[in-house]
Order: C-alpha cells, then sequence, then structure tokens
C-alpha cells in the first residue's frame, strides 16, 4: 500500500525532493559541513557548480580549501575557490552514481536549497569521496577556518569597504541589506546601471580579453575565479562568459538591477559590478582582486567609468 499524503507532506526543500527521489534515499546526509568541506581539496579534479538564481557557474579543476568569513579573498585561475558562511549553510549531501548523475557531494543552505554541487569526474579519488562518510554523522555545524589556523573569531580586522566587507555582506543575508544601501544612497560609490549597458561592456572585457574575478554568489556559499576572459555572447538576454576551463551562464532576462561599486582593493578603490536579481539577491559579482598589474587595473577601472557615465 503507498503512503498516504500526511505520511508524506509536499517537499519544500532540494534536500527533501532528493532524498525521496529513487536513487538517492540511500545517500549520507552529514552535519558537519565544515568538517566535509575541509576535505574537498582531497577529492582531485572534480566539476564544482555553483547556482545563484539567474547565475550559474561552473569550473572544472580541484577545490582549493574554502575560506570563510573574513578570511582572505582567494581567487585563482587553477582552482575551485569557495568562500563560505557556516551560520547559513545547514548540510551536505554525498550521492552516489544515479540517474546518470555521478558521485556528487551538495552543500545546502539553511532552507535545504542546493548552494553549490561538486561532481566527480574519472579523474577523481573516489576513495577519498567514500571516506567523507565514515565517521561523520548529524552533527552541529561547525565554523569553518578563516584561514590556515586561524579561528573565525580572531580573523584579523579589515576596512569597513573593502573587498572582504563587500563580499562577506552579500554572504551574511543574500546582500538584500547591501542592496538596499547602495538604492537609498546618493554617492559617486554607487551608481545603478542600465542592463543592456552591462551586457556590452561585459563584451567588450571579454573581447579585450581583461583579467577579472568572477565571484558566484549562492546562499552561504561564493564560487570564485580569477583568470583571462576568453570569449562573452548573449543572446535573447542568455549570456555566457568563458574563462579558461570556468563558464558563468546569466539570465539577464531575471536580473532585477546591476551596480558599479567603488570597494577599496590592494590598489585603492576598485571597480566592481553587482548584480542583483528581482528579490534584491546579489547573484555575481565582476571584479579584480589581488595583486593585478597596475595597467590591468587601470583598464579595468576605465571600463567601469565609461560604463557609469
Amino acid at each position: 500500500m503507498t503512503g498516504s499524503a500526511e505520511e508524506y507532506p509536499p517537499a519544500h526543500s532540494d534536500l527533501e525532493i532528493l532524498l525521496r527521489t529513487a536513487g538517492f534515499g540511500d545517500s549520507s546526509v552529514i552535519g558537519d559541513v565544515g568538517g566535509v568541506t575541509a576535505h574537498l581539496p582531497s577529492l582531485g579534479q572534480v566539476v564544482g557548480v555553483t547556482v545563484a538564481g539567474p547565475v550559474i557557474m561552473n569550473a572544472v579543476g580541484v577545490h582549493a580549501a574554502p575560506v570563510s568569513v573574513g578570511g582572505p579573498i582567494r581567487a585563482e585561475s587553477d582552482r575551485i575557490t569557495l568562500r563560505l558562511s557556516s551560520s547559513r549553510l545547514s548540510s551536505t549531501l554525498l550521492s552516489d552514481p544515479a540517474a546518470h548523475v555521478p558521485p556528487t557531494l551538495r552543500l545546502f543552505d539553511d532552507r535545504g536549497n542546493t548552494s553549490h554541487a561538486t561532481y566527480l569526474t574519472e579523474n577523481s579519488d573516489r576513495l577519498a569521496f567514500e571516506s567523507l562518510s565514515l565517521g561523520h554523522g548529524p552533527a552541529r555545524p561547525r565554523p569553518f577556518p578563516v584561514g590556515p589556523g586561524i579561528p573565525e573569531d580572531t580573523a584579523p580586522p579589515h576596512h569597513h569597504d573593502d573587498q572582504i566587507a563587500q563580499l562577506d555582506s552579500i554572504l551574511a543575508d543574500g546582500g538584500s541589506a547591501r542592496h538596499a544601501s547602495l538604492a537609498a544612497s546618493a554617492s559617486s560609490r554607487a551608481t545603478r546601471v542600465n542592463t543592456r549597458r552591462v551586457i556590452a561592456a561585459l563584451e567588450h572585457a571579454a573581447l579585450l580579453g581583461m583579467t577579472v574575478t568572477l565571484a558566484a554568489t549562492a546562499p552561504g556559499c561564493v564560487q570564485m575565479r580569477q583568470d583571462r576572459l576568453d570569449g562573452g555572447r548573449e543572446h535573447r538576454g542568455q549570456m555566457v562568459l568563458a574563462s579558461g576551463n570556468a563558464r558563468v551562464m546569466v539570465n539577464f532576462n531575471l536580473v532585477g538591477d546591476c551596480w558599479v561599486t567603488w570597494p577599496q582593493g590592494v590598489w585603492g578603490p576598485i571597480g566592481s559590478l553587482e548584480i542583483y536579481n528581482r528579490t534584491a539577491q546579489c547573484c555575481l559579482v565582476v571584479t579584480q582582486t589581488g595583486v593585478v598589474a597596475p595597467e590591468v587595473v587601470q583598464a579595468w577601472d576605465q571600463l567601469m567609468a565609461d560604463l557609469i557615465s
């Protein structure tokens, strides 16, 4: 006899749906998110995918050690880099191959929806993946390390308007408070820009092969990459940006608004393009981070200045 509706109430999250899907019932749900994600680099070559509303970012490579709120900004060309907020992530799901889906590690936000998925490839370490479910049971999530050997509550201070504060304010609540402050301020440090001009600027940056940092911002997780843009094309509001072995897809038909801001970077204020969905959640940041050649920074800042002129 099949279960009644009372036995199986409607699923309200990705996690609930997956656990009721054939082939996923024996998957391992682990509450110690920090403990699991610390071992992501051991998986070897994988495909990392972050879905942030109208933005999807995927990259092939090896994970770098995740960084938490307050930690340094890491955006590398040869690593999959995640910036995580322990307060907004609830659990992980380790699933074996099912329905043509390879072994997968998923991170879920505090509502049980997917923030990030890591898919194994033929070059991944399957034994390392299987070992993640050993010794990890349901547990209260613990904070992620801010950096190598740095406890979260002793993170070094940073400027209230630098790039670390920018990313961490987005991690805190999806960028809602930041968006409200941008919309309420009449400052040269924040300018709303037309979506069509943003598309043209990104296509121009790709045409010139500019070095940029791409940061897809899902709840509790930011996937970052800095490298040369190899291509950018838009058709009917759907845009694809190519950078090495990474791709970022943006559905501008579902974008609410776009802003150019100027947080503090290594060389001073640096132009930053922030893209929000229709519910004022930030889904993509395009900027430059770290030590970049001065002439490269100047070219990017000139593009951002032209965008707001």
